[in-house]
């Protein structure tokens, strides 16, 4: 008896410590790729803001001018629209004109820097670097260019850098349950930390210096080295060549709490370091919950001696076996498979493991529905060009002959004119393909030569303006509204232009599926993907809301879903082109298809965010059925159901394999009258959550 309690402790140790390990290893792994990934984004977001402030006339007049005063201005403005720490700005010369934190600098110049350099040469230059010994930086530098009647001319350039501080480290540490630690190497190749989701105690400096000194002479158990193409830039714009980027693993202690630590240095090609960050894994964290059960185990061994061999051994298997088939659901997840079934259940500590693992299990077979439904639906050549690097494309692209993209210009549409492949919109905006047309007008996809990326360009009939003289008025006020939602599941509405009398919207570019087609090859979809549909419609809504935005036409054709399976609602800022202006009698052109239009929308009523919500239940109804609730032959006749409060047949009566919980939400969305609906866009995510936890 004795021999199988410590066998059956055994096994737990082996299965919990492999366990723990591939957990602590892969959540060392996703600490390191979401640092990355974090510090991408802000470089990006950093380039964008910058981009879009040096295209300011006024601004790039001042840098011509070299007006040191007025730039100094100018350099405190660029900070605090672009998010940076600091900024600099020079000419045409590389000399330094104004520094937004330190208005007195010297002129001096700033050739020597790898980043002006490409700056002054006309490319966006992006890096790494360091400020003292306490300071780790992300930098980049853009031209300011003038537009010029034969080519355009760079006059300058703008740098920007932004502190990587705690705040970087406490999102990894929220996200991940990994601390992170962030440092910066002096000349003497010592370490000092420079922000960090541990504080600032000595310990935390001294396993940073551990780690890099591991790095330095291979003490540490070395995991990778990779190649990168970092870049090191300093504050006084000082740089350093690409270099290599390597990884080591170790174990550190800090307050009592033993670490596995993963260090990842940067250095740069003369092999000098610059800094790095630790992702710094607690090794009893994962631990845990096996220690407790081991615990539990043995006190449950040392009862069943005095029972005897036969519930020793029964007691023994009863606990094992769980185990067991929670490590392998683990290993499974792990390699791709949510499938495993967990038929266990109990009150104690392993039923509580139990169910945690169940409850992940499912989160990722929901997250993973749309996926799969939109690969099963996508043909294979079309799912894999979707995942093609657009950019690496664009580029290509864009190295065309001069004598090509002089032709696509004199392609510049004409009033009587439709825009066509390869035309050149307000000499900007090449138009490469047809994406498709809509009540409003036609979808195209563009490559804004200015920013040097993919959009979507959308022309609006000019009847839209005729029948109505203040509609384009009407439309730059929503614009300004919609350019104010900031979320990913809503397509960005960039700019309204206008060329020879045709009027276009600038939209975000979207690679995706539209839901109308997915709903069209597979009738009625399944459950997980159709509430994972409705859970993020509903959030991207919610946000809308808040802004005061109402869509007012929600339907599948205006619903992207993406490869990754995240859903973008588009054509935000345009559907209030069918409704009248207060003192207006003309009427707009009306956009969206009236099956998904509220009564009261149809009806000339009062329309608020409840309009949303009911084409919302249009669009779960037919996802739910693969029909409409009302199948009308004409708009008059939904008209007339509407006068009629005609009833709408229950979804769970067309499909009974529908949720009755789903079924009567998706009716209530439905309801004629506003104030019998979901009162808001947020209750609406909070039912879905219930019924779906009821499912």
């Amino acid at each position: 008896m004795l021999v199988a309690i410590v066998a059956t402790l055994g096994i737990v140790t082996v299965v919990s410590t492999r366990a723990a390990n591939a957990t602590r290893a892969q959540a060392l792994d996703r600490a390191a790729e979401l640092v990355t990934v974090l510090l991408d984004r802000r470089e990006q977001g950093l380039a964008r803001a910058a981009a879009v402030f040096v295209q300011n006339p006024i601004f790039r007049a001042l840098v011509l001018d070299e007006s040191v005063d007025d730039l100094n201005d100018q350099s405190m403005e660029g900070a605090e629209r672009t998010g940076a720490t600091w900024v600099q700005i020079v000419n045409a010369r590389g000399e330094r004109l104004a520094k937004s934190d330190d208005p007195a600098a010297p002129r001096v110049s700033l050739t020597g820097s790898a980043l002006i350099a490409r700056a002054l040469g006309g490319e966006l230059a992006s890096g790494i670097g360091a400020s003292g010994d306490s300071l780790l930086l992300q930098v980049i530098a853009v031209p300011v260019v003038v537009p010029g009647a034969t080519a355009a001319q760079t006059v300058g350039a703008f740098m920007a850098a932004q502190v990587i501080d705690s705040a970087l480290a406490a999102e990894v540490r929220r996200a991940t349950d990994t601390d992170v630690v962030f440092y910066v190497s002096d000349t003497a190749q010592r370490a000092h930390v420079a922000a960090s989701s541990l504080g600032a105690r000595r310990e935390v400096q001294e396993l940073v210096e551990r780690a890099t000194l591991a790095m330095r002479t291979g003490d540490g158990r070395e995991a990778t080295t990779t190649d990168s193409t970092a870049r090191s830039e300093t504050e006084s714009a000082t740089d350093a060549a690409p270099a290599a980027s390597a990884e080591a693993r170790f174990d550190g202690t800090v307050d009592g709490v033993a670490y596995v630590a993963r260090a990842v240095v940067l250095r740069t090609a003369g092999g000098e370091a610059l800094g790095g960050f630790l992702a710094l894994r607690a090794r009893d964290a994962d631990l845990a919950p096996f220690i407790a059960l081991r615990r539990w185990i043995f006190l449950a061994g040392l009862l069943s001696l005095t029972l005897g061999a036969v519930i020793s051994f029964l007691v023994a298997r009863s606990i094992a076996g769980p185990v067991l088939d929670i490590a392998a659901a683990t290993r499974r997840a792990a390699e791709g498979d949510y499938n495993a079934h967990i038929a266990f259940r109990s009150g104690d500590e392993i039923g509580a493991l139990a169910d945690a693992v169940r409850t992940m299990l499912a989160d990722l077979r929901e997250k993973y529905a749309l996926v799969k439904l939109l690969q099963a639906s996508t043909p294979r050549e079309a799912h894999l060009l979707s995942r093609l690097d657009s950019r690496a494309a664009l580029r290509e692209k864009s190295g065309a002959d001069a004598g090509e993209l002089s032709r696509a210009g004199a392609a510049e549409m004409t009033g009587d004119e439709v825009i066509g492949t390869g035309m050149l919109v307000s000499n900007r905006y090449e138009i490469r393909s047809t994406l498709g047309t809509g009540g409003a007008g036609i979808v195209y996809k563009a490559f804004d030569h200015e920013l040097q990326e993919v959009i979507a360009l959308k022309t609006l009939h000019p009847s839209t303006a005729a029948q109505d003289p203040t509609a384009i008025e009407r439309l730059k006020s929503e614009i300004r509204l919609a350019r104010s939602i900031a979320h990913r599941g809503v397509v960005r509405t960039y700019d309204l232009g206008e060329s020879n009398g045709h009027y276009f919207l600038t939209m975000e570019y979207v690679a995706g599926t539209p839901l109308s087609d997915l709903i069209a090859r597979a009738g009625k979809l399944p459950q997980s993907a159709v509430f994972s549909i409705a859970r993020q419609l509903a959030r991207a809504l919610e946000v809308a809301h808040e802004q005061g935005i109402i869509h007012r036409d929600i339907k599948p054709q205006n619903l992207m879903v993406q490869p990754d399976g995240t859903l973008k609602v588009m054509d935000f800022g345009i559907a209030r082109l069918a409704t009248r202006a207060a003192g207006v009698t003309q009427v707009g052109t009306v956009v969206g298809t009236v099956e998904y239009m509220a009564p009261e929308q149809i009806l000339d009523g009062n329309v608020d965010a409840r309009a949303d919500l009911y084409a919302c239940g249009v669009v779960l109804y037919e996802c739910l059925t693969g029909r409409l609730p009302h199948e009308i032959t004409n708009p008059m006749a939904l008209v007339a159901r509407f006068m009629a409060k005609a009833e709408v047949t229950d979804p769970a009566a067309i499909e009974p394999g529908v949720p009755r919980e789903l079924s009567a939400l998706v009716m209530r969305l439905l309801a004629i009258e506003p104030s019998e609906r979901t009162e808001s866009a947020a209750q609406l995510h909070e039912e879905l959550v219930r019924a779906e936890a009821r499912t």
